[in-house]
């Protein structure tokens, strides 16, 4: 019987069935339904305080498990911010990282100072893109907060991954939702994807509903969000912008993918989406590996990839740029990444949502 990392995702994401493992999944599922509740009603009772801190708080989250694409979301609403003269630091648990109990200081804002094993695949994609935007990797959002506001005299948090974090006080709830699978099989985890039941909608401010280029209509899933919540709703695209060498940082245009035999891999939440991408852009993927979300790449894995690429006369090895951090201690010599950004649809009210406008 199988019971490795992979194949618990698998059954969680609906990709696999297991009567006798699926069965035991749900158990949990209705204990950790019962400790979310619990949680809950010590926040709202006030036997636990939030705490509220000087700058105004942004957070960026969702009710699933990852794949709902808050990194670049993120880095959309810290650049809208620095536009408007605003003074942003994001602030993330820094998933994977050797630990996480610890505060890192990721980047200051002018250069990254830590590497995906101590600081976070994520963290340190972010402080790689974001000039001027200090990024800080801490599992207690409220102690890394107060540490950017004494170092950098910020004016705004960003957290990153913080609509569970229900310790500080927040001025603007953001949930992300994936158009195609908002809400996986509709079980909490670990039997779904569900970090928390659909009516915790209604804690939030606003809905960005993600993907919505591979959906034609989206009156269904907002005709589900609209029944928990209240809360504003938007829509957002991936656009794709060009292809970057993993190591040396040249770009090259997405025409390069079109016709071309390539391997894909990675090791994010969703990787079936990532292939359809490439696939849309003209790329005839030949070959896929796929791996755990956050997954720390190992030698003998290039090697593998590398291997099958050269047997198979691939024209291209490519991966997403999540990844791309965590291969750079590899020296993947040849690996390209797939840049992309979000586009949100209703952009004027979407960023006078984010500097409190309206």
């Amino acid at each position: 019987m199988r019971t490795d990392k992979s194949y618990i995702e698998d059954l969680m994401y609906g990709r696999r069935k297991s009567l006798f493992i699926g069965s035991f999944l749900r158990i949990l599922s209705v204990l950790y339904g019962l400790a979310i509740r619990l949680r809950r009603t010590s926040y709202r009772h006030a036997f636990f305080k939030q705490k509220k801190l000087p700058q105004r708080v942004i957070s960026v989250g969702n009710i699933t498990l990852g794949g709902t694409g808050k990194t670049p979301t993120v880095m959309q609403i810290a650049g809208v911010l620095c536009r408007s003269g605003k003074h942003p630091v994001v602030i993330s648990r820094g998933y994977g990282r050797l630990d996480e109990s610890t505060l890192v200081l990721v980047s200051d804002g002018k250069r990254v100072l830590a590497d995906a094993k101590t600081g976070g695949d994520e963290p340190v994609l972010i402080g790689t893109k974001l000039v001027d935007v200090p990024v800080i990797a801490d599992s207690n959002r409220f102690r890394a907060a107060q540490f950017a506001l004494q170092k950098f005299g910020n004016d705004t948090v960003i957290l990153d991954d913080g609509f569970q974090q229900l310790q500080v006080q927040r001025d603007l709830d953001i949930v992300l939702l994936d158009a195609v699978d908002p809400f996986g099989s509709g079980k909490l985890f670990p039997a779904g994807i569900l970090r928390e039941p659909l009516s915790a909608l209604h804690r939030a401010h606003a809905v960005l509903i993600t993907g919505t280029e591979r959906v034609e209509d989206l009156r269904p899933l907002k005709s589900v969000i609209r029944q928990n919540t209240q809360a504003r709703i938007f829509t957002s695209c991936q656009v794709p912008v060009d292809l970057v060498d993993v190591m040396t940082g040249e770009a090259k245009p997405l025409s390069a993918l079109r016709g071309t035999a390539v391997l894909a891999f990675s090791g994010i939440a969703r990787p079936a989406s990532f292939v359809s991408l490439l696939q849309s852009l003209g790329a005839e993927v030949k070959a896929e590996f796929s791996y755990p979300d956050h997954y720390a790449y190992k030698s003998s894995d290039l090697t593998a990839i590398v291997q099958r690429a050269t047997d198979e006369r691939l024209s291209m090895t490519i991966t997403t740029e999540k990844d791309a951090v965590r291969l750079k201690n590899l020296i993947p010599d040849g690996i390209v990444a797939l840049r992309i950004e979000p586009k949100v649809v209703e952009n004027e009210e979407w960023e006078a949502v984010l500097l409190g406008k309206i």
